[in-house]
């Protein structure tokens, strides 16, 4: 709709894949007709969990995936009327900012203790909950919808609320369900090596649909973020393209604001361990995750600087610890401690320089 379609490339619209077979090499899509592959790249991407709840299928009840998803929701936009949205995370985050600002009353469901849970400690979440409730959002924690009717949601608790629109956000999951009896190892997404290549040869896969090395766990993970996508797929390709590279692994990271507070979370931000430095007043809350001195996470809250310094800190697993003041001050510059950073490191280190 919005690219040209490259010289040389064939788009078939229309055509879901409904079945890979690694043995024939061949791929089945929904209209019955049968394509041949030397080479496959699969990147299907995720899906959002479609909840379990009576009523889910109403027509003011919606999940965040797709333009037409949008499109949906804004004929139920009512100034003044209020918006249910199920779940804590940053998509929900951001649907929920985007319905508040249109006027709509809005109250967040959350399973789980705490807003942004995946991405947040317990300080860092209170901070961002304090923001929401001054601004008249209602948060119900550790509580969940179990039947939506005609205008009401029905909690877990017992609990009722009265609604004119109803979003669940409580996540994705990669869409592999056209992979059954393909051979391809899946676990929570497609495994893939450091090629992007699967166990069969010349498949490969790229995107929100695989699990790759996480920097910081050092596990296989899948970091659904456009930016790792998009290296992922460079990384595919060359390899197609019998052109070999490796892919080091990827962070998780979020640069984002929640009614207008500002976040920066890296790594293992929102862990307790091994090391922990914190340093907060009532306009920012900043804190690292170390060990042994090398920077594996960070949540920064407020005035944010340098995110792409950090990240690039907690990817060569350099050691920060002469640094740890100035960081916690928001201090931390690349142009102060060039010098510092690279001095005594090997030229290939060098080399990369943010």
């Amino acid at each position: 709709i919005f690219l040209p379609e490259p010289a040389g490339v064939k788009i078939l619209k229309g055509k879901e894949v409904i079945r890979v077979d690694s043995q024939r090499r061949e791929v089945t899509v929904s209209t019955g007709e049968v394509f041949a592959f030397d080479k496959l790249l699969i990147a299907s991407g995720a899906s959002p969990v479609i909840p379990q709840v009576k009523g889910a299928d109403l027509p003011f009840v919606f999940t965040i995936r797709e333009l037409s998803d949008i499109h949906g929701i804004q004929k139920w936009v009512k100034p003044g009327k209020k918006v249910v949205i199920a779940g804590g995370g940053l998509v929900s985050m951001r649907i929920g900012e985007a319905l508040y600002q249109l006027g709509m009353n809005v109250t967040f469901v959350i399973r789980s203790k705490r807003v942004l849970s995946q991405i947040l400690d317990f300080p860092a979440s209170t901070i961002v909950e304090k923001v929401l409730m001054k601004k008249g959002i209602e948060i119900i924690k550790d509580d969940e919808i179990i039947q939506i009717t005609k205008g009401e949601i029905h909690l877990e608790s017992g609990k009722r609320r009265k609604c004119a629109l109803v979003v669940f956000g409580k996540g994705v999951s990669p869409n592999v369900g056209f992979l059954t009896n393909s051979g391809i190892e899946i676990q929570r997404g497609i495994v893939v090596d450091e090629h992007q290549q699967t166990n069969i040869e010349e498949i490969y896969a790229a995107g929100d649909v695989v699990e790759t090395l996480d920097i910081v766990y050092e596990d296989q993970r899948i970091n659904a973020l456009w930016p790792v996508a998009r290296e992922q797929g460079h990384i595919a390709a060359m390899n197609m393209a019998s052109i070999p590279i490796i892919y080091d692994g990827s962070v998780a990271w979020n640069v984002l604001k929640v009614f207008g507070l500002p976040i920066l979370t890296i790594g293992m931000g929102r862990e307790e361990k091994p090391e922990v430095m914190r340093e907060q007043s009532k306009e920012f809350y900043r804190k690292l995750v170390l060990d042994n001195g090398v920077l594996k996470g960070l949540i920064f809250i407020g005035d944010l600087k340098s995110g792409g310094l950090y990240l690039f800190l907690i990817k060569r697993k350099l050691d920060i610890s002469s640094f740890i003041h100035p960081m916690l001050k928001n201090t931390f510059q690349y142009s102060n401690f060039a010098h510092r950073l690279f001095e005594g490191l090997p030229t290939a280190i060098q080399s990369q320089k943010p």
